[in-house]
């Protein structure tokens, strides 16, 4: 289910997007009607009336499209549930490629504890080697809390036949930041 926007800010926003569309029309057609028209005409109406106008005609289009309310919302949830299609793998790709750039300091320096793999999936990311994952992992941390961690592992082909939901793996967590955590894989392959 997609939220609805009030009634005020739809009202505010169609005022906005339609005022922008007639002032810059207005403005173009000034600028060569009047003669010494001052150039700032042109340079605000010509944008304000491309953008403003585009907006106006997708949403006329949209409208023309799917006549009913509930054709609309029926579109809208359509187009929502393809948007998380989409978005979800591309910011779980952000997210592992991200958590990946501090691997080596943690290893390091970090605090060794187990963490439990709770959620794996591809990053879609892979040299010859290697192949990017983006991993949610249930770290024990210090004091015994657990805690979600979402983060960002680089397997090669020892380690990614190994590694699945409910898999227990040696890591490290950053002292200063609990959320950075690298997968300590010498000691969590030898794990039975």
């Amino acid at each position: 289910m997609v939220d609805e926007p009030s009634r005020i800010s739809t009202w505010a926003l169609r005022v906005v997007v339609y005022g922008g569309a007639v002032t810059g029309l207005a403005l173009s057609a000034a600028a060569f009607v009047v003669d010494d028209a001052p150039l700032w005409w042109v340079l605000v109406g010509a944008p304000l009336a491309v953008c403003c106008g585009l907006l106006v005609f997708v949403w006329l289009r949209f409208r023309l499209r799917h006549r009913s309310p509930e054709a609309r919302r029926r579109a809208v949830e359509a187009m929502a549930a393809r948007r998380d299609t989409v978005g979800r793998p591309l910011e779980r790709s952000r997210i592992a490629k991200r958590a990946t750039r501090h691997k080596k300091p943690v290893l390091a320096a970090g605090v060794p504890t187990t963490a439990v793999v709770q959620f794996l999936a591809s990053a879609h990311r892979a040299s010859q080697f290697r192949h990017l994952v983006y991993l949610e992992l249930e770290v024990v941390g210090p004091d015994g809390a657990r805690y979600l961690v979402k983060t960002g592992e680089y397997l090669d082909a020892s380690s990614a036949g190994s590694v699945a939901p409910g898999r227990v793996l040696q890591v490290k967590v950053d002292p200063v930041d609990p959320d950075r955590v690298a997968v300590d894989w010498e000691r969590s392959l030898r794990l039975t």
